[in-house]
């Protein structure tokens, strides 16, 4: 199925994807930043995505940090009633037996404090690591916007022509009703920035495609049609 538009908007198109394309070649500029600035993106990127990484990380060892410092204190709790107990054995089986039972309970005991010891140590060192990192992400951004601050002062006639651009889009805009607009939109969104296009000896120069002759002459009444391959809106190169 081909849809067809009146005539009055394609000079409106043409020079919408025109301003489009001339924003995007300037957005395009603006974003090759020198071999320093895109080492500090890369850099700040890396330490944003370790501290990400890290702040799940980080629960998990302080969870395991108070998991192991209740089992510590429930396992001294049970040496401190085991020892009571030896002292008041009045027999020697009883003896034998509560002496027996705080040997398990202080290699319990033991094993907490280990356990404990372990979380703690690998809780302290991801907090160093968390610090480093912030520590680095901090100076290289700090670095990335001084070197960014000479940079867009080196290209301010790109940025003003963006700005100018931008609000010549709006403009734009405006003179469209809203279904054709919001077709260019989704074309624009869907073929990589390309909606409007010429067609040259009958083929459409979006998707190399060869209209049909009917289309072509339909084109040339209304001004441009829809692509019935790619969709895009085509009009002839004249």
């Amino acid at each position: 199925m081909v849809y067809s538009e009146p005539m009055s908007n394609l000079a409106t198109l043409k020079e919408l994807q025109t301003t489009h394309d001339g924003l995007r070649a300037i957005e395009r500029d603006l974003a090759a930043y020198p071999p320093e600035m895109k080492r500090l993106e890369a850099s700040a990127k890396a330490a944003e995505k370790k501290l990400l990484e890290l702040e799940g990380t980080l629960a998990k060892a302080q969870a395991k940090s108070e998991a192991a410092e209740k089992q510590l204190v429930q396992t001294t709790k049970a040496e401190a009633h085991a020892r009571n107990a030896l002292k008041t054995a009045t027999h020697k089986g009883q003896y034998t037996i509560a002496m027996r039972d705080l040997d398990d309970k202080e290699r319990q005991m033991d094993a907490a404090q280990k356990a404990l010891a372990e979380a703690a140590a690998a809780l302290k060192a991801m907090e160093a690591e968390k610090e480093s990192l912030e520590t680095s992400h901090k100076e290289d951004r700090r670095q990335f916007d001084e070197l960014m601050e000479i940079f867009m002062s080196e290209h301010e006639n790109q940025v003003a022509a963006k700005s100018s651009l931008a609000k010549k889009i709006e403009e734009l805009n405006g003179q469209l009703d809203q279904t054709t607009l919001t077709k260019f939109g989704r074309i624009m969104q869907s073929r990589g920035g390309k909606a409007v296009v010429p067609v040259e000896n009958s083929i459409c120069t979006g998707c190399n495609t060869k209209l049909r002759t009917p289309l072509i002459y339909q084109m040339k009444a209304q001004g441009f049609i829809f692509c019935e391959s790619c969709q895009r809106i085509v009009y002839l190169n004249e």
